[in-house]
């Protein structure tokens, strides 16, 4: 695959046209829409390819379309070109959509009327990434479970409630999803490991040089003493609760007691470790949270605040300006 940083130049992401020739036994249609992660059409695409070279037989083919045939630009600049407008889906193809809807309503219109149209003819339709809120949002998740990312799955569950936000690797079924990046390999590698067996999936992963395959079980993150960069059991422990209680923030005593020391005692902890409070850590935390929903969800300035513990839509906006220099209502505009 060619990279190609600015847009004017688009790269060609390889569609398997012989697989496609010779009747492969599934085919995936990836349906691109602009700010698309380009990391995982690659990681979505490269087991099919591999697929069908280690098993030496057209077991999958895929074509990449956008709404208007045009090439569809990543989040990161790198524009790639399409096979085909969408113009719906053969007999038995799969559709995965990756990027967001956009802002401009006809646009969404056109891409909500195309994938509803898509599932009442009884279509099996996935979403990777941003995608998943795109199918959120055309109302084709409700009552599913699905595999959103972790930074905006508090976001979607608080938006979307007849969607069971899990914060698994990947969401396999009828309404296939991943939230991202590497999980679209751990997804398709699933997905081929159903139809066609454990050892060719295996033999994909190691030539894809992918030791640590994960199964739908899998979470997305890694602990919090990796991610922190600490290795203090109590501290560890301290922050995992914290990260678990955004929307009604734990007092200081009741940090303390998960930590299992004195409220004095842990100010000490944060303190060795880094270099804030308890309450200054956790601080942090919920605004990151808060900047993130404003960035990736479409809840409202006042909804944030309340999912990110803020009582007081004039406190919330207090501290966010402090923090970044700006009103949270001006990354809602920029989003």
């Amino acid at each position: 695959m060619l990279l190609q940083s600015q847009p004017r130049a688009a790269a060609r992401i390889a569609t398997d046209t012989r697989a496609l020739a010779q009747g492969a036994t599934e085919t995936f249609v990836f349906l691109l829409l602009d700010g698309f992660d380009a990391l995982a059409l690659a990681g979505a695409t490269e087991p099919l390819r591999q697929a069908n070279a280690i098993s030496g037989r057209p077991l999958y083919g895929w074509r990449i379309v956008t709404m208007a045939g045009t090439p569809a630009v990543a989040i990161g600049g790198l524009a790639v070109l399409a096979d085909d407008r969408f113009a719906g889906l053969g007999r038995g193809e799969t559709l995965m959509v990756i990027g967001a809807a956009g802002e401009d309503e006809a646009t969404r219109g056109q891409v909500f009327a195309a994938l509803r149209r898509e599932a009442a003819h009884g279509a099996r339709i996935g979403a990777i990434g941003a995608g998943i809120q795109t199918l959120a949002r055309a109302g084709l998740l409700d009552n599913e479970t699905v595999a959103a990312h972790w930074d905006v799955a508090e976001g979607m569950a608080e938006e979307f409630p007849r969607i069971e936000v899990s914060r698994a690797a990947f969401v396999a079924g009828r309404r296939p999803t991943a939230p991202g990046g590497a999980a679209a390999t751990d997804l398709m590698l699933h997905l081929i490991a159903e139809r066609h067996g454990a050892n060719l999936a295996t033999r994909i992963a190691d030539a894809m040089v992918w030791a640590n395959v994960r199964g739908p079980q899998s979470r997305q993150t890694v602990s919090a003493q990796s991610r922190f960069g600490v290795r203090n059991a109590r501290l560890v422990r301290v922050l995992a609760a914290m990260e678990a209680n955004l929307e009604t923030p734990l007092s200081a005593q009741e940090i303390a007691d998960i930590a299992g020391m004195s409220p004095r005692q842990t100010e000490r902890l944060f303190s060795r470790y880094l270099a804030t409070t308890p309450m200054g850590f956790y601080a942090h935390l919920r605004l990151e949270r808060a900047r993130s929903l404003l960035m990736q969800t479409e809840l409202s300035v006042t909804e944030v605040a309340v999912a990110c513990g803020y009582r007081s839509l004039s406190h919330f906006a207090k501290v966010y300006r402090a923090t970044y220099g700006h009103a949270p209502r001006r990354m809602r505009a920029v989003a």
